[in-house]
């Protein structure tokens, strides 16, 4: 069976033109090229197009597809790879030599790449609160020696008791697995509250956190507990299904950003209190600032918030 230009170009997932410029640098060979145009354009064999499928696929994310997946610029991903920190293999694409990554290397590296920026917002926030391990989810009630207690903390693992004494737990117990998944919210934002760390593990803010990590999931909420004993808890800008309890409860507690509540339909909706706006900024002062933003890992926006509000 033969292929038209247009079939090996969708096989392919590349334009017309790209496969008339392959049959220009011979990498692929019509059976045609000497009648093409009496034969209504060029022909291929279905069995030699397949093999250059496989041998043109190379199981792998480009440069830019990996940088996209990562959440970085390119350039920035290529310094990661020339500090050895990211592994990556070449291959020879017709003529040129092209880099790629593999799927698992790059989820692994965001996941360091995660870590190192919240290293770099602990000294702001305090120390990072892990949600789950061990299939146990913080701030759930699990029995321990037949005696219902409360996680407050996953590494170590850690229970409150309902004498205010803490059990550290080296044995497996049983939880109730990992957090729902649930859709990154991308609006830009946070909420952030600041909330006294209860010694009463049947105080409602347990049960409340417990209700927002639920509700929000974890790619949208992080907990740090600070030095004061409070954990800090910031919010991307999703829905909680609260009661007007629980809403009067994060009212007290908000730090930044604000909370629209509908009593009747028991609705939080979690708001950042700004706005986007623009201005015009020196180039030589924002391409500073991209550059120590990209050294730190961190938004550069987040960089510019913070020089505006020392001068404010």
């Amino acid at each position: 069976m033969y292929l038209s230009i247009q079939q090996v170009s969708k096989k392919l997932h590349k334009s017309e033109r790209q496969i008339r410029y392959m049959i220009k640098q011979e990498q692929i060979m019509p059976v045609n090229p000497d009648t093409y145009r009496r034969d209504g354009g060029y022909r291929f064999k279905e069995e030699e197009i397949d093999y250059i499928k496989q041998t043109y696929e190379p199981g792998g994310l480009t440069v830019k597809g990996a940088a996209k997946r990562a959440g970085i610029s390119p350039q920035y991903l290529m310094q990661f790879v020339r500090k050895g920190e990211v592994e990556s293999f070449t291959k020879i694409i017709g003529k040129q030599k092209r880099r790629f990554f593999e799927l698992e290397e790059i989820d692994r590296f965001k996941d360091r790449l995660q870590e190192r920026t919240v290293s770099n917002r602990e000294g702001d926030y305090g120390s990072r609160v892990q949600l789950i391990s061990r299939e146990v989810r913080i701030f759930d009630k699990v029995r321990v020696n037949g005696v219902m207690t409360r996680v407050v903390s996953t590494s170590p693992l850690r229970t409150l008791m309902s004498n205010g004494k803490e059990i550290h737990i080296r044995e497996n117990i049983e939880g109730k697995g990992k957090w729902p998944e649930r859709e990154y919210i991308k609006q830009k934002g946070f909420a952030e509250f600041s909330i006294p760390i209860p010694r009463n593990m049947d105080h409602p803010v347990y049960d409340l956190i417990y209700k927002m990590i639920f509700q929000l999931g974890r790619k949208n909420i992080q907990i740090y507990e600070t030095d004061l004993g409070d954990f800090y808890v910031r919010c991307r800008l999703g829905r909680l299904t609260i009661t007007e309890e629980e809403h009067q409860l994060l009212l007290r507690y908000i730090e930044k950003g604000e909370i629209h509540y509908d009593s009747k339909a028991l609705i939080a909706q979690l708001m950042s209190g700004f706005t986007t706006t623009s201005l015009d900024i020196s180039t030589k002062i924002l391409d500073r600032y991209y550059k120590e933003a990209e050294e730190l890992g961190l938004p550069v926006e987040e960089l510019l918030l913070k020089a505006l509000r020392r001068y404010l």
